[in-house]
């Protein structure tokens, strides 16, 4: 798997054939989750493939407004509740989705609105939380590719996505301040290319209605993640999107430098600036 070309060719698919995946790739995705990446390792987490007959019972407790979208197949990730057990979770399907996307097949993240609900309506007989819900199968033939571009729920357009170096959120917006002159001179990434990789697969990282409510900080040899409020996102769509865009990062970044670091949930110890309402979630050693 080639995780930069994964992250950047992958996108949402909200309209899917009614064409099912083969036994033998769905074997393939549950033999990978044995393997599949964690942030947090030690976290207990199960894996599920809904029954298509099933899906229609998970209506009102999934979905932006709770609107399932309809697909041919979805996974269901639980997960023991404990600390970063939903950003593990969003770390976690966030690989799978790249497996799938690997294997020609198409994904859209689903939003769990109500998880006891959904755990009732589907008859799952366990302690853990359903963290995280994958709508995939193959997407009906479109003209061209766009995506939606959401400032609020009155200023929405559809933008085409021109290739892969177009993230949603473009790197000099994304850094907030640093000590590499990138904010004002971006073309010094130039000098970094495993971390530019890295960048950009983390701006095209999915997020809660495109909002990627998030920002980065370099400093002295630490790529800071920093987490933004924001009045459409939940704090447990918030998790999931922060887990997303960690796997990214990591999974580029060590994939190209040969150097597998790890995130650390926390803080760094010196102070830095924070834009504001601004939260760090964790940091990277570069």
């Amino acid at each position: 798997m080639n995780y930069y070309e994964l992250a950047t060719k992958r996108k949402s698919t909200r309209d899917f054939k009614d064409k099912e995946v083969s036994e033998s790739n769905i074997a393939k995705l549950k033999a990978y989750f044995l393997d599949c990446k964690r942030l947090v390792p030690t976290i207990n987490v199960e894996f599920k493939i809904i029954d298509p007959k099933l899906s229609p019972m998970m209506n009102g407790c999934v979905g932006y407004k709770d609107y399932l979208i309809e697909a041919p197949h979805y996974l269901l990730i639980l997960s023991e509740k404990t600390d970063h057990y939903i950003e593990n979770a969003g770390f976690i399907g966030e690989d799978l989705v790249l497996k799938l996307t690997d294997m020609d097949i198409d994904t859209c993240w689903v939003t769990i609105s109500d998880s006891e609900k959904l755990k009732e309506r589907l008859n799952l007989n366990t302690d853990k939380e359903p963290v995280a819900l994958i709508a995939f199968g193959y997407e009906k033939t479109v003209l061209s590719i766009k995506r939606l571009d959401i400032k609020n729920l009155s200023n929405v357009t559809m933008k085409k996505r021109s290739g892969y170096e177009a993230p949603k959120l473009y790197i000099e917006d994304a850094i907030y301040a640093e000590d590499m002159g990138i904010k004002d001179e971006t073309s010094t990434l130039d000098h970094y290319t495993d971390l530019y990789q890295a960048l950009v697969a983390a701006c095209c990282a999915p997020s809660f209605l495109n909002l990627q409510p998030y920002r980065f900080i370099i400093d002295d040899g630490l790529f800071v993640l920093v987490s933004l409020e924001h009045p459409q996102t939940s704090e447990e769509d918030q998790a999931l999107n922060l887990g997303i865009l960690m796997l990214n990062f990591y999974a580029v970044l060590s994939q190209r430098s040969g150097v597998y670091g790890k995130w650390e949930l926390k803080a760094p110890e010196k102070a830095l600036e924070l834009p504001d309402g601004g939260e760090i979630v964790g940091y990277f050693k570069i």
